[in-house]
């Protein structure tokens, strides 16, 4: 699947980080999928998000045609396999429940083209939970929207020991494309700094400079939340037992101490509450 052959979008969760991100992506131009089980959800959700908008309207960031094109392009749907069975990309934004989540991939899966890419916009769950559960777990990764999805510029993109590189590559000219900026989250920039190979500031600095992301790893884990990201490699480690998704001390002993990056004033850099 290549970025030219992404046209449609499924968002399947029609809470308020579902309904943001599926806006959001309306706003760069794609037709958008949102799907809900319970048709109340969606109705409030789309009236919630469709009155941000109005209000970047009447404040002049939004051009007053845009806001109406973006919001005619998201059409809602109570019917997975209706809402899915177009789409080229397909972003599950429910509850953070893991059996929820499992017990949905499988019907995702039953219903979505076979060329689709398959997001999570999970922050603590890595896709590798939800690998067995799809027929190409090739396709399978995670896109995470920070909250709240049409403000925060950053979105993260996590892949798997199982996700392929077209995925990984298209999912990120995607998000640019969308009007975010990503980042491919890496666990081996903690070890390099741990062994001594450069400092925190050198890695941000050469990430942001080199591969021209807005945040170096380090940054982003502050912003994150140290606790955030250690769970997520964590339950990552805990799923398929590889070592390279295990907790480094420089990163368990910081929230040990209770330093936990931006929300605590202190995480890897000190910062302002």
């Amino acid at each position: 699947m290549t970025i030219d052959e992404i046209r449609t979008v499924c968002v399947v969760g029609a809470g308020t980080m579902g309904s943001q991100i599926a806006h959001q992506i309306a706003l760069g131009g794609y037709p958008v999928q949102l799907y809900s089980r319970s048709a109340e959800r969606i109705q409030s959700a789309v009236s919630g998000t469709a009155a941000l908008l109005q209000k970047r309207v009447e404040r002049g960031k939004l051009d007053a045609d845009d806001c109406q094109r973006a919001l005619d392009r998201v059409t809602a749907s109570t019917d997975l396999a209706e809402a899915v069975a177009g789409a080229d990309l397909v972003i599950e934004t429910i509850a953070e429940d893991r059996d929820a989540k499992r017990a949905l991939y499988p019907q995702i899966d039953a219903v979505a083209p076979h060329r689709a890419i398959l997001a999570s916009n999970s922050s603590t769950m890595p896709s590798s939970f939800f690998a067995d559960l799809v027929s190409s777990p090739e396709r399978l990764l995670n896109i995470h929207f920070f909250n709240p999805a049409l403000v925060m510029q950053l979105v993260e993109v996590v892949r798997g020991p199982h996700t392929g590189d077209d995925a990984v590559d298209t999912s990120m000219e995607f998000v640019r494309r969308i009007g975010k900026a990503p980042v491919l989250v890496r666990q081996e920039a903690f070890k390099l700094v741990e062994a001594g190979y450069c400092t925190m500031e050198d890695c941000d600095l050469a990430v942001r400079n080199g591969l021209n992301w807005p945040m170096g790893p380090f940054e982003l884990g502050d912003l994150v939340g140290l606790d955030v990201t250690r769970e997520i490699l964590s339950q990552g480690y805990q799923q398929t037992g590889e070592e390279r998704w295990a907790p480094t001390p420089i990163l368990s002993d910081r929230v040990a101490r209770g330093e936990l990056g931006r929300k605590t004033g202190k995480g890897f850099y000190e910062s302002k509450r």
